[in-house]
């Protein structure tokens, strides 16, 4: 059974837009480089390659903007309940503006200590084993 050409022209556009719709999201999920302002909100250097969170802030400000609330519902339930609702949409914020909350933090990484000594070790060491 054939559908008049109106109902299949009418499919066939409504597959077409979805399918872009869905290369350009992942185009600018995956290609677009970082702007100015995703750089600052990442604390990336504005030269060299785009930092490591850039597409974990772009998915979260998608959700936020377009469905905060079923976002944070997803989000909790997808943990069984550990977090709350409103725990959920807070992480989600966070990870919008930049804010990175997933252990990957500056504060993470020990500072250097800057009283501590610098030694040079005279160049590569070998060592020959004997037989």
């Amino acid at each position: 059974m054939r559908f008049p050409l109106t109902l299949r022209l009418i499919f066939y556009s409504l597959r077409s837009l979805s399918l872009a719709v869905a290369i350009t999201l992942i185009g600018w999920l995956a290609l677009v480089p970082a702007s100015g302002a995703e750089r600052t909100a990442l604390n990336a250097p504005l030269s060299g390659p785009d930092p490591l969170d850039l597409t974990a802030m772009r998915v979260a400000r998608a959700m936020v903007h377009f469905a905060p609330d079923r976002a944070a519902r997803m989000l909790s339930r997808s943990t069984d309940g550990e977090i709350s609702v409103a725990l959920a949409g807070m992480i989600l914020r966070d990870l919008a503006a930049g804010n990175r909350s997933s252990g990957r933090t500056a504060a993470a990484v020990p500072p250097e200590d800057a009283s501590a000594p610098t030694r040079s070790t005279g160049g590569a060491k070998f060592v020959r084993v004997d037989r």
